[in-house]
């Protein structure tokens, strides 16, 4: 029951929910995965007094969404036997691993661990000759690597996957034209409704066809003719409101990354645990309809994210309610400065027949974080990153409306991330009090996964030369601002003040790490998404507050006569 569909909640830890990968070391991801999920399930026999297949064949497999019960039930008759042949010698979930092959110990490398090691453990991990009921099972990892994919069910999963994975594109789009009427796979969740998939000049974001006399071609709810005056509502309520669309370029924090704590803690796993497990697969764990530059929507439907919502595409609709479902997150987990040159090519907009764009570019990680041993050589250095944020920049002025707006992000300052949840109880550990969040931190270092082992890192002295090439790029970013000058939109500069968040949340009575994802003791939670939006729009309407536009004064009338304008 290792490395799976069923469990790419688990790998996807593993893999930092920045890149889901099989590199590092002495296992990489793939280890991670095992050492999660062992835990997990002895976890539960011992809630429940029970031995662990038990505890995986009425617990676990059943709690989890079709079809991925069967695929886990499936794993648990092939690798069962081998995990109570571990559990019946007394070894902990990580060598449990190491028995069964998911994990290793190459020469010259530390004993990975996430769970404390056994008395009188020497250093090194002796696997034991491996019993003839075993023999069908020649190599573990070919079989979850290989086989997981072929299993009833499964294979869909996986092909739709790898189809939108690499151009971060709508899946199911008829008419091509990069909106969708689906919500996850890129879809809505991730970019405006499409009120019409037929069609392809009918999309969130256009300047109205004929100004939407007769059918609503910008999908934002408002068409039709006054009877009194024969004007059409666009013309009469929008057409001097400056429309802008609401866009994040962006990496993980930005699609706002979230994997539900309640899927580690034994305690409560119930039925209701894994109810939004397909859609956070088909949303690569991301959580864009929260996020803090294009949340729509309340969290009142799911009971796997809480905390306060709120984002740029609220507030600048509230102002202008001919925006409604104009807006495009285009965060990809794990993308830095040279990823989004590429990137940004799936921005969905016509310079001649759109509405100008309000676009952060926010890159706020993943140019100094890595999860190599020598970090540092693996940042990337001030003069690339002028380079990349440059090519970037000059596709957007070549490609979006005049009259838009830019607004650069710099990095974040990650020496919170072990000040604030270092010493803290991971969800994994609270059981037994025995995992921490910086156990986890050194065993993604140990496995050569981290998503940042220059930040989670015990070397302050680590930690602080991260933050010095945090700072260098940041103040790339700035000067680009104020010195570089493009032909289709102002560029502006505003810090990513994470501490500041903390701060604010702290005056709220709330607490340091409450802002902090609770599962990856790496990206900004569902409160720090709030705030973040909330920082922004201060930021922006103290030094630019042009950049957010005016109020447009037919809002009330837009309410009163189209209502929610078709949701989303």
């Amino acid at each position: 029951m290792k490395r799976s569909a069923v469990f790419c909640v688990l790998l996807l830890i593993a893999g930092n929910g920045v890149e889901v990968k099989s590199g590092g070391i002495n296992g990489g991801s793939t280890c991670a995965a095992c050492a999660l999920i062992i835990g997990l399930v002895e976890q539960l026999a011992q809630v429940h007094s029970t031995d662990v297949i038990t505890a995986a064949e009425e617990r676990l497999c059943p709690s989890l969404p079709s079809p991925m019960d069967k695929a886990c039930m499936a794993l648990l008759d092939r690798f069962g036997p081998a995990l109570i042949d571990a559990v019946y010698h007394n070894e902990t979930p990580d060598m449990v691993c190491h028995q069964i092959g998911l994990c290793t110990q190459e020469p010259g490398t530390d004993f990975c661990h996430l769970f404390p090691l056994p008395p009188n453990f020497n250093g090194k991990f002796e696997r034991r000759p491996v019993r003839p009921m075993f023999d069908t099972v020649k190599s573990v990892r070919d079989v979850t690597d290989n086989a997981i994919c072929k299993l009833p069910g499964v294979a869909e999963v996986c092909e739709k996957i790898s189809r939108f994975a690499d151009d971060h594109l709508p899946l199911q789009d008829n008419d091509m034209d990069k909106f969708s009427s689906e919500p996850t796979l890129r879809g809505f969740h991730w970019r405006g409704k499409d009120c019409d998939d037929g069609r392809n000049d009918t999309y969130p974001g256009r300047k109205p066809i004929n100004q939407d006399r007769e059918r609503d071609s910008n999908c934002n709810g408002i068409y039709g003719v006054d009877p009194s005056s024969g004007v059409p509502y666009e013309e009469m309520y929008c057409s001097e409101s400056n429309p802008k669309g609401v866009v994040i370029l962006g990496d993980s924090a930005a699609a706002h990354f979230h994997i539900p704590p309640e899927y580690f803690l034994a305690e409560t796993l119930n039925k209701n645990t894994f109810q939004d497990l397909i859609m956070l697969l088909t949303d690569e764990f991301d959580w864009p309809e929260l996020s803090s530059m294009t949340a729509y929507t309340t969290n009142e439907w799911t009971n796997s994210i809480n905390g306060p919502v709120d984002s740029m595409y609220m507030k600048l609709l509230n102002n202008n309610k001919c925006i409604h479902r104009d807006y495009q997150n285009i965060g990809v987990n794990g993308a830095r400065s040279s990823s989004m040159n590429d990137i940004v090519k799936g921005l969905a907009r016509n310079q001649t027949t759109d509405y100008p764009l309000f676009i952060v570019l926010a890159l706020i990680g993943n140019d100094v974080c890595n999860g190599h041993n020598d970090t540092i050589e693996h940042m990337t250095t001030v003069t690339d990153y002028r380079q990349n944020m440059m090519v970037t920049l000059n596709y957007l002025d070549q490609n979006i409306p005049k009259g838009s707006t830019v607004v650069i992000s710099g990095l974040a300052d990650g020496r919170v991330l072990w000040n604030t949840m270092a010493d803290r109880l991971h969800p994994m550990g609270q059981l037994n009090a025995d995992v921490k969040y910086k156990d986890l931190y050194d065993y993604l270092n140990c496995l050569q996964e981290s998503p940042c082992t220059g930040w989670m890192n015990s070397n302050e002295t680590l930690r602080n030369l991260t933050s010095e090439r945090a700072a260098n790029l940041s103040a790339v970013g700035k000067d680009i601002a104020e010195t570089e000058k493009f032909n289709n939109f102002e560029v502006l500069y505003i810090d990513f003040d994470i501490q500041g968040v903390i701060d604010t949340w702290v005056g709220m009575g709330g607490e340091a790490f409450e802002v902090i994802e609770p599962v990856d003791g790496f990206h900004p939670s569902q409160v720090g998404q709030a705030l973040t939006a909330q920082d922004i729009y201060s930021t922006l309407s103290n030094q630019s507050p042009s950049s957010l536009g005016k109020v447009n004064p037919y809002n009330n009338k837009i309410s009163l006569q189209f209502g929610d304008q078709g949701g989303y």
